[in-house]
């Protein structure tokens, strides 16, 4: 076992944040290794002026940490589970799935002002097409518009007077510690968080039987089992950054419980529903609620949303 372990992560802060939480874990239950860490710079870091849904959503995020690891250049990837495709490169594995933080969204203002106080015609940012249809479901009297760039540069904007909101992922937020500019957590009835969200991936090659072995110790079996069952049902609906849709895997009373919804673009048309079964059969729950939004409607919705996005 070679004993240098080699960390990809992208570059960002929030991103090394993440990559060095992982790293610190690691070096206390494996302390013989030494650990290096390696930015990479992805697509969707060299594209910030333009909106995500835009640019296409096949590993934004993740194709040229992907491509180091498989290549030999890092022994592991650290991501966003958000920022993970359904399916992974052949030879590339997810070893481990780290324990949740808070999934949801946050709202940001200033002046401390609440979503549901904000002005008619007030201006909410956000960076997807998910909070984007949520909010305009709960606020169709707000005018939402795209912001990218990382979470300290959409702060900039929001004090700079470009928007007078912000909905962000309570979880990055948290990691930069800058959990002192949150206004409110927003509820998940109103807005469902992306599939994955509050929770890293580590990925390793399949056939790297120690690194997979030092990685382990890191997964969180209920977050792998909510997650799982999140991106099964992504993969059903074929969805990704261009389409809205929320999804939320939580453990109650013994069970596993899965809620999602599918929204149109304008938020006036959504459906929502949620399931539950058995914990060790996260697949067939993911499988069995996006059949059944399928058959509310929610195929409906996609196919417009698609065709639209395809002109």
């Amino acid at each position: 076992m070679r004993r240098e372990i080699v960390v990809g992560t992208r570059g960002s802060r929030l991103a090394l944040a993440q990559a060095d939480r992982v790293i610190d874990h690691l070096r206390a239950r494996h302390p013989e290794f030494r650990f290096r860490r390696k930015e990479i710079r992805t697509t969707g870091d060299n594209i910030l002026e333009v909106a995500l849904a835009k640019i296409g959503d096949k590993g934004l995020f993740t194709k040229e940490l992907e491509k180091a690891l498989l290549d030999g250049e890092i022994d592991l990837a650290v991501h966003s589970m958000k920022d993970v495709p359904t399916r992974l490169p052949a030879g590339l594995a997810l070893g481990a799935i780290s324990a949740r933080e808070y999934p949801g969204d946050v709202f940001i203002s200033r002046g401390g002002r609440r979503l549901e106080d904000l002005s008619p015609g007030a201006v909410l940012g956000t960076s997807s097409l998910r909070r984007t249809a949520q909010m305009l479901a709960y606020r169709p009297d707000l005018e939402v518009v795209p912001v990218r760039g990382n979470v300290l540069t959409r702060l900039k904007k929001l004090d700079q007077g470009v928007v007078d909101g912000l909905v962000l992922a309570w979880a990055g937020v948290y990691r930069l510690n800058l959990t002192g500019r949150i206004t409110h957590r927003i509820p998940v009835s109103i807005c469902l968080p992306a599939v994955g969200q509050g929770a890293l991936g580590i990925e390793v090659r399949r056939d790297d039987k120690p690194v997979i072995n030092l990685v382990k110790t890191l997964d969180h079996a209920p977050t792998r089992a909510a997650v799982l069952a999140e991106r099964t049902l992504l993969r059903r609906l074929e969805g990704g950054c261009q389409v809205p849709i929320g999804a939320l895997g939580r453990l109650r009373d013994g069970a596993l419980w899965l809620e999602a919804v599918v929204a149109s673009l304008d938020g006036r048309e959504t459906v929502r529903a949620e399931e539950s079964g058995p914990v060790e059969e996260p697949v067939l729950l993911g499988e069995r609620l996006a059949a059944g939004l399928l058959e509310a409607g929610a195929g409906r919705i996609l196919a417009r949303i698609r065709q639209g996005v395809e002109r």
